[in-house]
């Protein structure tokens, strides 16, 4: 598959704009992102993908639509609090679109179902991108199995790097940093995965050691 072809739209940060889209579907993300992301989903080749934060759905689909590229069977299984008329299209797509909190009321915890969900066989990629993005990589980072890789959107290393590097350059918008997850990546054995490649598209990539 020639990704770029299929980029049918692309940011324009100086106008704010941040949407853009895959074969017409529409996702909050850089277009720096489809490429990447393809790449790494050729080289890890999940069993299963679980997202925080299907918004708009397109960058659900993308995944949705590479993976049967790579003819993967992978299972994606997405979570959001706010339901959107597209979700039942997804659904009949062959995603898994939930709309539901997993995560307790004290933000410490999530649901059974989730780390049952995570723990299946094979590799797990976890997809923070809901509303906390920090809170949602600390709490299931402590879940995540050896070989499993966890993520998270508008990330950069420091504010520093955002505003020199980032800001109505790449993205614009920082909502986690590598200190926010410092401690949760000592604690859980986390290591950095290709981040070079990753910060061309503000996600932070780690894999369990």
């Amino acid at each position: 598959m020639n990704i770029q072809e299929n980029i049918t739209k692309f940011t324009n940060l100086e106008d704010d704009d941040s949407l853009s889209s895959f074969m017409g579907y529409t996702a909050q993300q850089s277009h720096n992102v489809y490429q990447v992301f393809y790449d790494f989903i050729s080289d890890i080749k999940p069993k299963r993908i679980l997202e925080i934060g299907t918004a708009l759905g397109g960058f659900t689909d993308f995944l949705k639509i590479i993976t049967d590229d790579f003819n993967l069977n992978t299972e994606i299984l997405s979570y959001d609090i706010y339901e959107r008329p597209w979700y039942s299209d997804m659904v009949a797509r062959g995603i898994d679109v939930r709309v539901e909190n997993i995560f307790n009321e004290n933000w410490t915890d999530v649901k059974q179902e989730v780390v049952d969900f995570i723990n299946k066989e094979g590799t797990t990629l976890v997809l923070c991108d809901g509303g906390w993005k920090i809170a949602e990589f600390n709490i299931l980072s402590k879940y995540i199995k050896k070989g499993d890789f966890i993520m998270a959107h508008d990330y950069s290393y420091d504010n520093e790097v955002y505003m020199n590097e980032i800001n109505h350059k790449i993205w614009n918008w920082c909502e986690i940093t590598e200190k926010d997850i410092q401690e949760s990546s000592i604690k859980n054995n986390l290591l950095p995965y290709n981040q070079e490649n990753f910060s061309k598209c503000v996600w932070v990539c780690k894999e369990k050691k």
